[in-house]
């Protein structure tokens, strides 16, 4: 059984995931901003993984339009007036400011894959999908599916106690940054909304 998973992705940072005694999954996020670190008791997972797709807009729009401005700088008389020097500067400007949107847009866009809760579907654990290979995520995927169903069967909770322990988990979850306040009272709301039932 695979118990810990550490994942690198360049400039998005790193992600470690390590199983504490088969029921809580210890999730450490790293990045150049901020450190987060968190537990999320596995019963409270949706053993069904997601995928998540970012598509970084802002990235890919300024790429379209510095390749629109290198188009106009080299293919049209805008800069004839402009000294020989000065018009080779903008073109050469133009073309960094077209590689470096397409490298930002190539590293900001990536495909997720992520645990939501079981009942509020609040996402609670992302991984980069496939890293660091795709033999060790897979394993490791498969075994937090295989243990968060297996501790779901075996405590046989009723949904009313789902619901106040997926609510806990979330709480925490909240206290420690790894979901918004927006997140948590949207998820609130549906699972008071399932346990009042």
């Amino acid at each position: 059984m695979k118990l810990e998973l550490k994942q690198n992705k360049w400039f998005a940072g790193e992600r470690q995931f390590r199983f504490k005694d088969k029921t809580t999954l210890n999730i450490i996020s790293k990045t150049l901003k901020n450190h987060k670190e968190y537990l999320i008791d596995i019963v409270a997972l949706d053993p069904k993984i997601k995928s998540h797709f970012i598509f970084a807009k802002r990235p890919l729009i300024s790429f379209i339009v510095f390749v629109n401005i290198s188009l106009i700088f080299y293919l049209t008389p805008v800069l004839d007036t402009l000294p020989a020097a000065y018009k080779g500067w903008l073109i050469a400007a133009a073309i960094i400011l077209t590689l470096v949107s397409l490298i930002v847009f190539m590293v900001y866009t990536r495909h997720d894959r992520v645990f939501v809760s079981r009942h509020s579907k609040v996402p609670l654990v992302c991984f980069y999908n496939g890293l660091p290979d795709k033999k060790s995520f897979k394993l490791f995927i498969q075994t937090v599916q295989t243990e968060s169903q297996r501790r779901f069967d075996h405590l046989k909770l009723n949904l009313q106690q789902q619901s106040a322990g997926e609510l806990k988990t979330i709480r925490r979850v909240l206290e420690q940054g790894g979901i918004t306040a927006r997140q948590y009272d949207r998820a609130k709301n549906k699972l008071l909304n399932l346990s009042g039932k």
